[in-house]
C-alpha cells in the first residue's frame, strides 16, 4: 500500500546528493529573484530567541555540503518526524499552490509515536535547499522555525568544487580557477538570504540584510559541531528526543555523518585559502557572526515546555533521594556536600578530613576504587554522569564507607543515595561576581585541573564575562537541570524551594558561623581543639588576583549575566542569617535557664 510504501522509505537513511552549481543548469538555490516580497517572506518566520508553539513548522534548510542530511537522518530515523522534502524547485511551487502546510502539518508532539507509520500526507518538518522556495510555503497559520547548518565557507567552497566534473581533490589550481570564473556563486548565503541574482555584485548592504536575517530568523548549527548542535540546540528548542527503540540513534548518525564528510585538503591560511576568503568576503562575515550567535544561542535560546517538563522530571527524582532539612537526622543518612567551584570548598574538605576525622569521597588515583588514602579519602570518581554511575555500582553508600559525599554535581551526585541511605545536602555559597572573578583568574593558572585556561591570559575579565557560551547562572542551572538554554523566573523559583527544602546552606563569607551550624546538625566535632579556626586563617586553593570595586561597570555587567544566581544567593543569605539567629536565640535561652 502507500502508507506501507511510504513507511519503508521512511526508515532508510537519507542523503542530500551534492546540488548543481553550474549557471548552465540555472542556479538550484539562488532561484529566480522574488522581487519586494523579502520581507513578506521574514513575517512568515518565527524569531529565533521566541519559544517554540504547536503551530510552527520546523524549516530544515539543506544547504549543500553542510552536513545537512545528518540532521535530516536525526529527525527522521531517531526521533521518527515525518518530512515534507523538496529537492526541486517545481515540486516546491506545486506545494505552495496546494497550500500543503495548512491542509498537512500536524505538529510533532501531537499525536502518540505510533501514529508515525500511517501519516500518509501529514508531516512534521519541511526540508529544503531552496531557502526562499520553503519559506514561501509557510502561512500566517504555521509561521516557520528555520534550521540552518553553517560551515567555513573556504571549506565549503573546496566541496562545492569537487561536484564538478573532472576535479581532483587537491588540486588547489583547479579549486582557484573554479572560484574565479565568472560563473561561480560567491558569496554564496549571503547571496540567498538578501536574495541576490546571481548577475547582481553583493555589496555591503546585502551583507547586512543577509546578518539581521540569520542572526534574528535562524536556530543555527555547525558543521564542526554536529552533537552540540543536535543534542544542545534542536532537542531542547523543539522539545524532541530518540524514540524508545531507537536509543542511540543519534550518535550513530552524528559519527557516521561527520566521517562521511570529505576530508578539507585546502591549507588553512594558505594563500588558496586566503584568496577564497577573499573572494567570498561577506560569507566570512557571515559565518564570523554565525559563531557568535551560535555560542549565545547556547545559553538564551528558549527551551520547549517537554524539555522543560523532562528536566523537572529528573530533579525531582533526583533530589527525593535527599532528607527534607527539618526532618529529623536518622543514623542511616549520609552528609552530601555539592562542592560550588571557588566557594571554599577546598578549604571545606580539608576541615571534614582533618578536624573531624570524616572520610570523604575523592579520586585520588584513577581507576576509582573502594581503597582509602590518607586514612580519609575514599577513591570514588564523582565528578562526572558517568563516574558516578561507575560509582553506584562499586556499593560504597550501601557498605556505609563515606562518612561525606562530595560532588560538583548536585543533581547527579544525589542519585547515589537510596530510600534507606538518605543523603544530607548542605552546601557553601559565595557571593556569584565574586565567584565569577576568581574562578577567571584560577583558571588562568590551575594547570592541573581539567579547566585550565592559558589564552584567559590575554583578555580581560570584561571579555571573558562578554565570551559567547559563557556559562552564566551556575548554580541555579545545577540545581534545575537547565545546563543550557535560556532561563526565566520559574529557574529561580524552582531553586529557592529546592535550597529551602533540601539544603544546608553556608556563606563563605562567614565561615565561623557555617561550621557552627553544620556542627550542631551533623554533631560534629574537632578531634583537636582549634583545628577548625586555623584552618580557616589558612584556606587551601586560594589564588590572588585584583579586586574589582563593588558597582564598577565590569562588576555590574556579571551581576547582570548572573542575574538568577544573585537572586539564589541574596535569598540564601537569608536562609542563613534565619539559621544563625536560632541558633543563637536557643544559646541565649539555655544561658538564661543555667542561670
Amino acid at each position: 500500500s502507500q502508507s506501507q510504501s511510504q513507511s519503508q522509505e521512511s526508515q532508510q537513511p537519507q542523503s542530500l546528493a551534492p546540488l548543481p552549481i553550474d549557471p548552465s543548469l540555472s542556479s538550484p538555490i539562488l532561484g529566480t529573484a522574488i522581487d519586494n516580497t523579502t520581507n513578506v517572506l521574514l513575517n512568515l518566520l518565527r524569531r529565533a530567541n521566541d519559544r517554540v508553539s504547536e503551530t510552527d513548522v520546523p524549516l530544515l534548510f539543506e544547504m549543500p555540503h553542510t552536513g545537512a542530511e545528518i540532521v535530516f537522518n536525526i529527525l527522521t530515523q531517531c526521533y521518527g518526524l515525518q518530512p515534507k522534502r523538496y529537492l526541486d524547485p517545481d515540486e516546491l511551487e506545486r506545494a505552495r499552490r496546494q497550500n500543503v502546510v495548512d491542509e498537512y502539518f500536524v505538529s510533532s508532539h501531537d499525536r502518540p509515536k505510533e501514529a508515525f507509520l500511517n501519516m500518509r500526507q501529514r508531516f512534521h518538518f519541511l526540508s529544503t535547499p531552496y531557502y526562499q522556495g520553503g519559506a514561501r510555503l509557510l502561512t500566517l497559520k504555521h509561521r516557520g522555525r528555520v534550521v540552518v547548518m553553517m560551515r567555513h565557507p573556504v571549506v565549503l567552497a573546496e566541496s562545492m568544487y569537487l561536484t564538478m566534473p573532472g576535479a581532483v581533490r587537491g588540486d588547489m589550481v583547479g579549486l582557484l580557477e573554479f572560484v574565479t570564473r565568472e560563473d561561480y556563486y560567491d558569496n554564496f548565503l549571503t547571496r540567498m538570504l538578501a536574495n541576490v541574482p546571481a548577475h547582481v555584485e553583493v555589496t555591503e548592504e546585502h551583507f547586512k540584510e543577509a546578518r539581521m536575517i540569520l542572526e534574528n530568523k535562524f536556530l543555527i548549527g555547525m558543521t564542526n559541531d554536529v552533537a552540540e548542535t543536535v543534542q544542545k540546540r534542536l532537542k531542547l528548542y523543539f522539545g524532541w528526543e530518540e524514540l524508545p527503540s531507537q536509543q542511540g540513534c543519534e550518535m550513530y548518525y552524528i559519527k557516521n555523518g561527520v566521517m562521511a564528510l570529505p576530508p578539507v585538503t585546502i591549507e588553512e591560511g594558505g594563500h588558496y585559502w586566503r584568496a577564497i576568503q577573499k573572494i567570498n568576503l561577506f560569507d566570512m562575515k557571515l559565518y564570523a557572526r554565525a559563531m557568535s550567535v551560535f555560542g549565545q544561542q547556547k545559553m538564551r535560546m528558549p527551551v520547549h515546555p517537554l524539555a522543560v517538563q523532562k528536566e523537572r522530571e529528573v530533579v525531582n527524582e533526583a533530589f527525593a533521594r535527599l532528607r527534607n532539612v527539618d526532618e529529623p537526622l536518622d543514623e542511616s543518612d549520609v552528609p552530601f556536600f555539592w562542592h560550588i567551584p571557588k566557594a571554599s570548598g577546598t578549604t571545606v574538605k580539608e576541615i571534614l578530613s582533618r578536624c573531624y576525622g570524616l572520610v570523604r569521597t575523592e579520586m585520588v588515583k584513577p581507576p576509582q576504587s573502594l581503597d582509602v588514602y590518607s586514612k580519609y579519602i575514599l577513591n570514588v570518581d564523582l565528578t562526572t554522569k558517568e563516574s558516578i554511575e561507575a560509582a553506584k555500582n562499586l556499593g560504597f553508600i550501601e557498605n556505609g564507607l563515606a562518612d561525606v559525599v562530595i560532588s560538583q554535581l548536585s543533581l547527579e551526585g544525589a542519585t547515589v543515595f537510596s530510600s534507606y541511605h538518605m543523603g544530607r545536602a548542605f552546601t557553601i555559597m559565595r557571593h556569584p561576581v565574586k565567584l565569577a572573578i576568581s574562578l577567571f583568574y584560577y583558571r588562568q593558572i590551575a594547570t592541573w585541573e581539567p579547566t585550565y585556561r592559558p589564552e584567559y591570559k590575554d583578555i580581560s575579565l570584561q571579555d571573558y564575562i562578554e565570551l559567547n557560551g559563557y556559562y552564566d547562572n551556575w548554580m541555579v542551572r545545577m540545581l534545575t537541570n537547565a545546563k543550557t538554554g535560556g532561563l526565566n523566573d520559574g529557574h529561580l523559583d524552582l531553586t529557592k524551594s529546592i535550597i529551602k527544602n533540601k539544603f544546608l546552606v553556608g556563606i563563605s563569607d562567614h565561615m565561623p558561623d557555617t561550621f557552627r551550624v553544620l556542627e550542631k546538625r551533623f554533631g560534629w566535632k574537632e578531634m583537636k581543639e582549634g583545628c577548625v579556626k586555623e584552618k580557616l586563617n589558612r584556606p587551601s586553593n586560594s589564588n590572588k588576583y585584583p579586586e574589582v570595586a563593588r558597582g564598577s561597570k565590569v562588576w555590574n555587567v556579571i551581576a547582570e549575566k548572573n542575574k538568577y544566581d544573585m537572586g539564589l544567593y541574596y535569598y540564601a543569605l537569608e536562609l542563613f542569617g534565619d539559621v544563625v539567629q536560632k541558633m543563637s536565640d536557643t544559646a541565649k535561652m539555655g544561658m538564661e535557664v543555667a542561670t
